[in-house]
């Protein structure tokens, strides 16, 4: 199998050969085999997993079967003879899916007559139709089809949905350069888009609404007015309307999407090209997940250049979807396959579900939740009418026989343009699941004039009372993507609506602001056996939050149910944001025991499902302890973390550089004999110089012989006085001192109070009493090899990951939270020397590379393999030492020493 792009060039004379082919029986197989061959470079297709005639028995009748063409993990192909109806194979090759074991269900169908293709994702529901003439403009999709690869193929949705948004782009800057925006052009737009769409998926005649464009005057002086009249037509019943009237063809629409009366746009010959290019456009393959949030960025100026920036890929949304609600469902219509009682009982069942986003945005995740649940409906549906024939009890005549319906889908958005895409988007969904429905079923539901629509209220989601707006019950799903905004990077007043949500709980001022969805969520589901899942920034599962959310939410009588841990959420387009994010779903159903947490290896991975007893707040599988901040070690044999020295000087005395200190050294001789080097974090981390004037020793005369030593202390000393801090006024008392000492005798350990995420291990170095550290700098005074070991190995490092704050990305290692919490053992004399006897080994090693900064020692992609080998002995070490698998995994490390540190604790336990 050769890897796509495939040619262009053959494909086109590819289809100049088979322009004539028209049986199915005679030439069908040497059709693919060409194609196999010429197109793919398959020679052989056994060997590629390809076969023709492929057995299948019937999962309904029992029958045996044959698939045209089966190729293994790739696609199912369904061949007719020319002009046989491409919907009937469409049928045929579905069932055939269905009755293929789980495993050996390949993602697409392929459907052709030699000269039409259709392509069907069955996991998107998305489907392609396109002539063999055009195969070459169209090789792409089969390129992406035989990588199999998710990432191309979600470009290639991506790229073409684009195509779609930027024509509308274009026509939103026209508008927006003849002073046209505000909310009656949003209006606009979104109407345009519905008659665009409407116009490509049979929702009246096909392009009628073009051939009205087309037929305004090329100045484009006549366009408003025939498109406002329009608008009016399609609010006005057809009973009202006048009897010759020039859009009676279109129906009455309804539903508020044409109700609100807006200005007439005066179009130009520029605004009606940008229109009629829109109007050219195939609609029909949009998918309303994708395109709601692209056509958001149509509004924003500053994204414009980065459109696709905010998509969110179904893959992802899914992680939500599948186990909160999805999952379950499907196991039921598995379980009820054969049995038409238990079949209808589900259908019954899912006209009670309601789906709750209240963070909705454009309505990303409500969209993808009904398309599944459509989908669901529809394989119950054809599954009945196998079983029963096509019964007058099943409803299905056409108007009402749905048992899922947009009234079942609410959501909350802050801004009034996403709630109006989201209104439509779910529409458009709607009506494209409309037209499967018809495939199958023969019938599907008429939608005008609209009375089924979803709920979308444009509201602050916090301040809003989600039970009176939705009604929520056992039945209700909470689910979305709620806003990421730190606790520091809050508005005032999100700062006070948050607050406000967390009343009376300590702290609460910490919090991130996604956090108040969950608490929102865990107070509706209380008592009611309903669910809710959401994505969030990583930050609520790590460091200070856990301790102050969680809480709250277990008073409610929640728990969690599943979560996936730390993972990129992202979209594969350029331009893209990249968040870190954890999903967290939470239920108010009595606990089973058996909870899937899905982990990944990096945060690009693929995820890796595994099974928990219980989900505790750091998501792994431990009980439900919070860690808090401490002031003494856990372990009270620990040795003590302890602040480094705070010069509070303004740099006069502690931030020399290289070059000042060898200008001292020959100019000033009593400066000189008090210089010494200091370490921050930076000089730590990455070897750098710096110098201070450690002045502990020094006597008022020196100072006042020593130009150098004057200067910088009367510096510090205007420094200190000009302070709004009454402490910091205090200590100008002292100029030539550090504001704070704890600089120890002898050898110390020197800990970076924040290091990279990125890395395994934390890095940290031993110093003598001839450098300083500063307060960006936590130290161990006379600390000993095996501290070095404990602190040094990547089960500490974990233990950071997990408990410790954030700076932006970076953990901040503290002593109160991160090192007094740490279940440090209790060694035998065998263990210290085992852990001495690592240490030794890693500081040696370490000494092999000279000037390497431990930032190159220790970079995830540069870390010397020596230097690997003996943090590996090390580990090992420390792991046998705290009774932890030396496979374990991060989470099962995470986990055991969560347990440890609950055994040796006495703080609450949830």
């Amino acid at each position: 199998m050769l890897t796509p792009p495939l040619s262009r060039d053959v494909a086109r004379e590819f289809a100049i050969k088979w322009q004539g082919a028209k049986d199915e029986r005679s030439e069908a197989e040497s059709f693919w085999n060409d194609f196999f061959r010429r197109l793919c470079g398959i020679d052989d297709t056994k060997l590629a997993g390809i076969e023709f005639q492929y057995a299948v028995t019937s999962s309904t009748s029992g029958n045996k079967n044959w698939i045209d063409v089966y190729w293994k993990n790739v696609a199912i192909i369904e061949h007719k003879s020319r002009g046989e109806d491409l919907d009937k194979a469409e049928l045929q090759a579905r069932g055939y899916l269905r009755s293929l074991p789980p495993g050996y269900r390949p993602r697409t169908i392929i459907i052709s007559d030699f000269a039409n293709f259709r392509l069907i994702d069955v996991q998107l529901n998305r489907t392609h139709d396109f002539l063999l003439k055009d195969l070459p403009e169209n090789i792409h999709r089969f390129s992406n089809i035989i990588a199999g690869s998710k990432p191309s193929y979600l470009q290639d949705e991506i790229s073409v949905d684009q195509q779609a948004a930027q024509l509308m782009a274009n026509l939103y800057l026209e508008l927006e350069a003849n002073d046209y925006e505000g909310h009656e052009t949003s209006v606009f737009l979104i109407r345009l888009l519905f008659l665009l769409f409407g116009d490509d998926t049979k929702m009246w005649e096909h392009n009628i609404v073009k051939k009205l464009l087309l037929s305004t005057k090329e100045d484009g002086s006549d366009v408003g007015s025939t498109i406002n009249e329009l608008f009016k037509t399609l609010n006005t019943p057809e009973s009202q309307r006048l009897k010759d009237g020039p859009f009676n063809n279109f129906p009455y629409v309804n539903g508020g999407i044409f109700a609100e009366d807006i200005g007439e746009i005066q179009f130009t010959k520029r605004m009606r090209v940008a229109l009629i290019n829109a109007a050219n456009y195939d609609w029909s393959t949009i998918n309303p997940t994708i395109f709601g949030a692209l056509f958001q960025l149509i509004k924003s100026k500053e994204e414009r250049a980065a459109l696709g920036e905010h998509y969110t890929s179904e893959q992802n949304i899914n992680k939500i979807i599948y186990p909160l609600f999805l999952d379950s469902l499907q196991q039921r219509l598995s379980d009820s396959w054969d049995n038409k009682k238990s079949l209808k009982d589900l259908r019954k069942d899912l006209g009670k579900i309601k789906i709750f986003d209240p963070a909705c945005g454009c309505g990303n995740f409500l969209v993808v939740a009904y398309r599944h649940l459509r989908q669901l409906e529809l394989e119950l549906t054809a599954r009945l009418q196998e079983l029963d024939g096509k019964s007058e009890d099943l409803g299905l005549d056409g108007t009402f026989g749905l048992a899922i319906g947009l009234h079942q889908f609410f959501g909350i958005e802050i801004l009034e343009w996403p709630s109006q895409v989201a209104r439509i988007a779910l529409f458009l969904t709607d009506h494209q699941e409309n037209i499967k429905l018809e495939k199958i079923t023969g019938a599907a539901p008429n939608r005008f004039p609209i009375r089924d629509s979803a709920k979308i209220i444009n509201g602050n989601a916090l301040i809003v009372d989600w039970d009176r707006e939705v009604g929520i019950n056992e039945h209700t799903y909470i689910l979305g993507n709620p806003p990421f905004i730190g606790a520091r990077l809050q508005s005032e007043k999100q700062k006070t609506e948050t607050l406000e949500v967390w009343r009376n709980i300590e702290k609460a001022g910490n919090l991130d602001y996604v956090s108040n969805w969950f608490l929102k969520a865990a107070r509706a589901i209380q008592g009611r056996n309903s669910k809710a899942a959401f994505v969030s920034t990583n930050s609520i599962s790590q460091g200070e939050q856990p301790p102050i959310m969680w809480p709250a939410i277990y008073d409610c009588g929640v728990h969690i149910n599943f979560a996936h841990r730390t993972f990129s959420w992202s979209n594969e387009s350029a331009g893209q944001a990249i968040v870190h994010v954890v999903i967290i779903g939470l239920s108010a159903e009595t606990g089973s025991g058996v909870y899937p947490i899905w982990t990944y290896e990096t945060v690009k991975s693929e995820p890796t499902k595994m099974t928990a007893k219980n989900i505790n707040p750091y998501l792994v599988d431990g009980p439900d302890v919070l860690v808090s901040s401490r002031r003494t070690p856990l372990n009270p044999d620990t040795q003590p973390l302890l602040y480094g020295s705070q010069p509070n000087d303004g740099g006069a005395i502690s931030d020399i550089s290289p070059e000042e200190a060898a200008t001292i050294r020959k100019v000033d001789k009593i400066a000189a004999k008090y210089l010494k080097r200091i370490v921050g974090a930076r000089e730590l981390i990455h070897d750098e110089e710096r110098w201070c004037l450690w002045l502990t020793e020094v006597s008022p005369a020196e100072i006042r012989q020593s130009k150098e030593l004057s200067r910088r202390v009367a510096l510090v000393k205007k420094t200190r006085e000009s302070s709004e801090r009454k402490v910091t006024q205090e200590l100008a008392a002292t100029p030539h001192l550090f504001g704070f000492i704890s600089h120890p005798k002898g050898r110390y350990l020197a800990v970076p109070r924040h290091s990279s995420e990125e890395r395994k291990y934390v890095p940290i170095a031993f110093f003598d009493d001839n450098t300083i550290c500063t307060d960006a700098v936590s130290i161990v005074p006379n600390a000993s090899l095996e501290t070095f070991s404990l602190m040094c190995s990547s089960a500490f490092n974990i233990w950071n990951k997990a408990v410790s704050g954030r700076i932006k990305n970076d953990t901040r290692i503290s002593g109160g939270i991160t090192y007094n919490n740490f279940p440090f053992p209790n060694l035998n004399k065998g263990q210290q020397e085992i852990l001495e006897e690592a240490a030794t080994e890693v500081l040696n090693t370490r000494e092999q590379f000279g000037k390497v900064s431990l930032a190159d020692l220790y970079s995830e992609i540069s870390m010397p393999k020596p230097l690997q080998a003996v943090h590996y002995k090390l580990d090992q070490a420390v792991l046998r030492i705290l009774g932890i698998n030396a496979n374990a995994t991060e989470p099962d490390i995470l986990a055991a020493l969560l347990m440890r540190y609950s055994e040796l604790q006495d703080s609450k336990i949830f």
